[in-house]
């Protein structure tokens, strides 16, 4: 049996009656923090090329943009959110591929669910069976090989057919078409890491739900592909990783992806608008403020200790705008002593641009540390008298380990449907229909409130 073959039989078989009440909990909690990061990336720049770009190419008024209050097709409404929940880089990860699982599955069923009315039970299920597949594949040809080193932002390739089988899930394609679903998927994904610091990497996310739907779709009406495009010596493996062990896929929701216990393992939200390369450097600056009382005007230098890997990623040493300092642990540490906060506001061009901001930049060095462990970060603080402080904050907030709770995921939504604009009214309904979604009839009804 050929790995789409695998994965559609996985997809097809898996029963919302049958999975575990801490999964369905997990996936709502991910739907919650996806259309929250979603609102608040409708409002910025990236915005106005995707919106002029869909009034261009059209599309049947299908499918709730988030934020902007249109619809489109199912397709562009996909590739629009992605794109929306990506480029704050606030939206959920793991380190089992490197990536981003939620906001590439999540804007593809929320978008063919609306044209489908699927209820939320549905929506839960078609997220479980697209968030395990990629964590199977992750664990394949990341955790156990080089694709993410090679130069691919995980996220778009691995999300692709992740968004795909979610996709089918929701359409109920038989086994059959699952498979095909998921060729066209491997022939479609993409994503480069080059993009870092621009739109480009939100527009990764974006595509990647787009082309997750639009397979599925191709598949529900008799297009085929190799059932081999996977495993095939011309396939997905190959072509985009030297080194995989297609061993690791096995075993689906054995446990679930999302709710793996260990932080290099399992699912991770984030409390900050920034890359989790740099996880525990921000808890770790904002700890030692705490525990020595630091000022930042007492500060001789701020040195970093970390592994090869994460300074290839974490590449801006002198950011010029707010999405390259989303890969700068120079800004991060100048925001976290000046402003002992990183949210939203820190993560604006004019904030980058702020020259007490630049200027204590200067004070920080990231230094290539050849026998540090990949997780992590080492801080150490010089002070003007004399004294240094050093810490390594380790489980990182929001991980597996140091997981964050209910009440600090509804506060980010509400901080980011505020940054939008969205009422309190519209915020708080939406909030409660996304944690009772199991009994939601239509998913249409909650997108109604996401503008």
């Amino acid at each position: 049996m050929y790995l789409a073959e695998e994965f559609a039989h996985f997809a097809v078989d898996t029963k919302y009656e049958e999975i575990s009440e801490e999964a369905k909990r997990k996936a709502k909690q991910c739907i919650l923090d996806t259309l929250g990061v979603t609102l608040a990336g409708s409002v910025e720049p990236i915005s106005k090329p995707v919106r002029e770009y869909i009034d261009v190419v059209g599309g049947k008024p299908q499918s709730t943009i988030v934020g902007l209050g249109t619809k489109t097709s199912a397709p562009l409404a996909a590739f629009a959110n992605g794109t929306f929940g990506h480029v704050h880089d606030y939206d959920d990860l793991t380190y089992i591929f490197i990536g981003h699982p939620s906001i590439v599955v999540i804007p593809a069923i929320l978008a063919l669910g609306e044209v489908l009315k699927s209820n939320g039970a549905d929506i839960i299920t078609a997220f479980l069976v697209g968030t395990e597949i990629q964590w199977k594949i992750g664990d394949a040809m990341v955790a156990s090989g080089n694709h993410y080193t090679k130069g691919w932002h995980s996220t778009g390739p691995i999300g692709t057919l992740g968004a795909a089988a979610a996709a089918g899930k929701l359409l109920h394609l038989d086994s059959e078409k699952m498979a095909y679903a998921i060729g066209i998927a491997a022939t479609e994904a993409a994503g480069i890491r080059e993009q870092l610091g621009t739109m480009g990497k939100a527009f990764n996310a974006g595509r990647a739900a787009e082309n997750g739907v639009v397979a599925a779709m191709l598949a529900e009406r008799g297009f085929t592909s190799a059932k081999s495009a996977l495993e095939g010596t011309m396939g997905f493996f190959h072509l985009m990783a030297d080194e995989y062990d297609l061993n690791k896929v096995r075993d689906f929701g054995k446990p679930w992806g999302i709710l793996e216990a260990t932080t290099p393992r399992g699912h991770h939200f984030k409390l900050y608008p920034c890359c989790g390369s740099g996880d525990g450097s921000i808890d770790g600056m904002f700890s030692l403020v705490k525990e020595h009382d630091i000022k930042s005007e007492d500060v001789e230098s701020v040195e970093l200790f970390l592994h090869e890997k994460k300074v290839n990623t974490l590449k801006f040493h002198n950011p010029k705008t707010a999405l390259e300092a989303k890969f700068s642990l120079e800004y991060w540490m100048a925001i976290a002593l000046l402003d002992q906060q990183a949210g939203l506001k820190q993560f604006t061009d004019k904030k980058v641009q702020d020259p007490n901001v630049r200027k204590f930049m200067e004070k920080v060095t990231v230094v290539k540390d050849l026998s540090a462990p990949r997780f992590p970060i080492r801080i150490k603080v010089n002070m003007k008298d004399g004294q240094a402080f050093t810490t390594t904050y380790w489980p990182p907030k929001a991980s597996p380990e140091n997981p964050a709770s209910n009440e600090e995921l509804i506060a980010k939504y509400r901080t980011c449907a505020d940054w939008y604009g969205l009422s309190t009214e519209k915020a708080e309904k939406s909030i409660k229909a996304i944690l009772d979604l199991e009994n939601l009839a239509d998913i249409g009804e909650l997108m109604k409130l996401m503008s």
